[in-house]
């Protein structure tokens, strides 16, 4: 192996260390292990994962381009704090992308594509049926996403994805009773049925709706407990 190959090898360990790092940090401010506001210090982190900081300072800086964090004027940086306007304006964002990409969806869906959420809403129907814990979250952003991907726009996907990891981190603030997730289903399989029916005006009503009460809820149930929320 020549110098250019090691170089070249070293450059793609040191790029898979700094994305496993980004990922885990990531997953600890979703999972709120992380707690709202915490000051992120590179050094503690580095020695808690056991690596050196200049990677674990890339991460966090990836991290803020991504607005998960923020940094402080001379303190570091610190996990983003986030208002129950910003968590309103979230919502909107995400009720024009969806409806955006049900209408693409109306011209470029196959069959396969309807057989593939039909089975999923079949899936999550067998998940309520089981489903004992109150307060656990029945995670229903797969049955969106599979519907906003039928629009294939990967820009509208990108954007649509980080919103729902941050919907994820609200969920874990503030959990969803069964009753509401019943609610939920049974919305999502209007949606489909309108929309495999072709009657895709309906489809794009109903979800717009389901999205916008789904809004309202979060911020109700939210709202009793927090002034200001943070990431």
């Amino acid at each position: 192996m020549n110098s250019l190959q090691v170089k070249v090898l070293k450059q793609k360990q040191m790029e898979s260390i700094k994305e496993k790092i980004y990922k885990t940090i990531k997953g600890r401010i979703i999972n709120l292990e992380l707690k709202p506001g915490a000051v992120l210090s590179d050094r503690k982190l580095a020695e808690e994962l056991n690596v050196s900081r200049t990677p674990v300072r890339d991460a966090i800086n990836m991290l803020a381009k991504e607005n998960y964090v923020t940094q402080q004027n001379g303190r570091g940086f610190m996990v983003k704090e986030l208002s129950l306007k910003d968590i309103e304006d979230m919502y909107i964002v995400r009720e024009a992308l969806e409806v955006s990409a049900l209408k693409s969806a109306a011209f470029n869906h196959s069959d396969e594509d309807i057989d593939r959420i039909k089975k999923l809403l079949g899936k999550h129907a067998e998940i309520i049926q089981s489903y004992k814990p109150q307060g656990k979250f029945l995670e229903d952003a797969d049955f969106h996403k599979a519907l906003a991907a039928i629009s294939n726009n990967r820009h509208l996907m990108e954007i649509l994805k980080s919103i729902f990891e941050r919907i994820r981190i609200l969920k874990n603030i503030e959990p969803v009773k069964l009753e509401r997730v019943k609610i939920a289903h049974e919305q999502h399989q209007k949606i489909f049925n309108y929309f495999s029916e072709g009657a895709y005006k309906k489809a794009q009503q109903t979800l717009s709706k389901h999205i916008l009460d789904s809004k309202d809820d979060i911020l109700k149930r939210l709202q009793s407990q927090f002034t200001r929320l943070y990431f």
